[in-house]
């Protein structure tokens, strides 16, 4: 095994005194697809809102590349080269497909929010970020739609949208959130294959939050498995499809 891209190491988060995460303990490979499954209320949101730095552990630490990012601000994460969706759409009903993606791209600019705001000195930035956003668009199959306001798009689209604004950001690790969540089966298993030519095509190591249990164990390589805060397995899909405690706590007593 080499040095791990992403380490997360004794993590606990506690609201009042709800413990959300109890000395959560992975790490990921770079190049992985690493699946982080549980019912509801595990825990699995919390991590994700952990390592961009949306929530403050209250104990543990994050290294990312080695370096330890537990208390990197939360708009610094983005420029390390870890990027995210979100389970319910963040996108931007009233600006263009394009747009919403060229949001993706800020944080990585050199102008700054208020020269960005003000539009001073940034035209060239914004070229640059316009030919990339027109390039993943067309990555995804969605560059017909460059122009057209995101309201009233299919959902299925939006999803790809939000997932073509996480990829202008040049991510090294890719966090996604319910990625399939409210998709067709068609719309899943294309989904499914697009992950993995993009792992590849891109180099990303990608950290994947799903109920979709067909799509989590068929693109995984290795699966972590929380339950109340608290990992209770983790390994190859094959292996943790077949622990009686995962079974017990989250498939519903199906093999």
């Amino acid at each position: 095994m080499g040095v791990s891209l992403l380490a997360v190491d004794e993590i606990t988060v506690t609201f009042g005194g709800i413990t959300a995460l109890d000395g959560l303990s992975f790490a990921i490979e770079p190049g992985q697809i690493c699946g982080l499954i549980g019912p509801n209320g595990a825990g699995k949101t919390t991590l994700f809102n952990v390592v961009s730095r949306i929530y403050q552990p209250t104990a543990g630490h994050i290294t990312f590349a080695g370096q330890d990012i537990t208390d990197v601000r939360a708009h610094e994460i983005s420029r390390l080269g870890i990027l995210r969706t979100f389970q319910n759409l963040a996108l931007w009903p009233a600006l263009t497909v394009l747009e919403n993606v060229m949001m993706g791209a800020f944080p990585q600019g050199r102008a700054g929010f208020v020269r960005s705001a003000l539009r001073v000195g940034t035209r060239a930035e914004e070229r640059a970020t316009a030919v990339a956003a027109h390039e993943v668009l067309a990555e995804l199959g969605l560059a017909d739609l460059a122009f057209q306001r995101a309201a009233g798009l299919p959902f299925g689209t939006l999803k790809r949208i939000e997932l073509a604004r996480a990829l202008v950001g040049q991510p090294r690790l890719l966090m996604l959130d319910e990625p399939a969540s409210g998709l067709t089966h068609a719309e899943v298993e294309d989904l499914a294959e697009l992950i993995g030519v993009l792992r590849a095509r891109r180099n990303l190591t990608v950290l994947l939050v799903e109920h979709h249990m067909a799509m989590v164990m068929g693109i995984s390589d290795n699966v972590v498995v929380l339950d109340f805060g608290r990992k209770i397995a983790e390994g190859a899909p094959a292996q943790v499809s077949h622990d009686p405690r995962v079974i017990e706590a989250y498939l519903g007593g199906a093999a």
